[in-house]
């Protein structure tokens, strides 16, 4: 409950974060008025979260995490990978009148067109759709039915998309999904995710003994105009929020011990 708490209202972007920063702040000003530290801890604040909701800035968090990762641009660069699992980055559900609609985040959308272009660039036997439900009361789909209808949108044919949706975390992919696939007969595959979170995905597998090839999807709409180095936009500041994230999931993995290999 702690860490769904954490996960979902502490972060940079997220209303209370922003509030609980601001009111320490606040009430520094009003307690000692004449102290310097509520004053610098504002000016902290604004300039952090202008620099992080700049391009710029999300770009250095970025490059901080994906470093080294590109896109399979060729078959060769695939190493004769037969399938594609497409790891989802976020969902959201809507209800009313009875009925439930599923939303995609703009990095599950992105990640699912690349999934889709690699797809069609080695003629993959099978597209994996991996993503669950993490939080059954707030999320009333998977996010892997959703993934999938874009998948076959994005011109994967339906009969070759497979559907992991028991996933809760980017840990239970990397267990379950290797056996879905030697159960196909697959063994090589192409990992699709975000720059961000590609190597924590790659380390994940690789702690399973599995070593996939790495593609990862665009982080912006690329029909979308270049954004000001200097002005804040909402994209920015949601990459940086990403990029944060994953730093933290880093430390949190970690410490578990699941970037390891289990011992025998």
């Amino acid at each position: 409950m702690v860490l769904d708490f954490v996960k979902e209202h502490l972060h940079p972007s997220s209303p209370l974060t922003i509030l609980l920063v601001m009111s320490v702040g606040v009430a520094g000003l009003l307690v000692r008025p004449s102290s310097r530290w509520p004053r610098r801890l504002l000016v902290a604040v604004v300039a952090g979260y202008w620099f992080i909701s700049t391009s710029v800035g999300a770009a250095l968090l970025v490059a901080g995490l994906g470093r080294g990762f590109g896109s399979v641009h060729s078959r060769e660069e695939a190493r004769g990978a037969e399938a594609v699992v497409v790891l989802g980055g976020g969902a959201a559900t809507f209800s009313g009148g009875g009925q439930v609609v599923g939303v995609l985040t703009s990095q599950s959308i992105l990640r699912a067109l690349e999934g889709a272009r690699v797809a069609k660039l080695i003629g993959a036997r099978l597209v994996v759709a991996s993503g669950g439900e993490p939080r059954p009361e707030l999320q009333l789909k998977p996010e892997s039915e959703m993934l999938s209808a874009v998948l076959v949108a994005a011109g994967v044919p339906a009969d070759r998309v497979v559907e992991e949706s028991a996933s809760k975390t980017t840990r239970d992919q990397a267990r379950s999904i290797p056996a879905l696939l030697r159960e196909r007969g697959i063994g090589q595959f192409v990992l699709v995710t975000s720059r961000v979170h590609m190597g924590r995905s790659l380390a994940l597998f690789r702690a399973q003994g599995i070593h996939p090839v790495p593609s990862v999807a665009a982080m912006r709409s690329e029909h979308l105009p270049r954004p000001s180095p200097i002005l804040p936009d909402m994209a920015s500041l949601v990459s940086s929020d990403e990029a944060l994230y994953d730093y933290m999931a880093w430390i949190y993995y970690w410490w578990k011990g699941w970037l390891r290999a289990p011992t025998s």
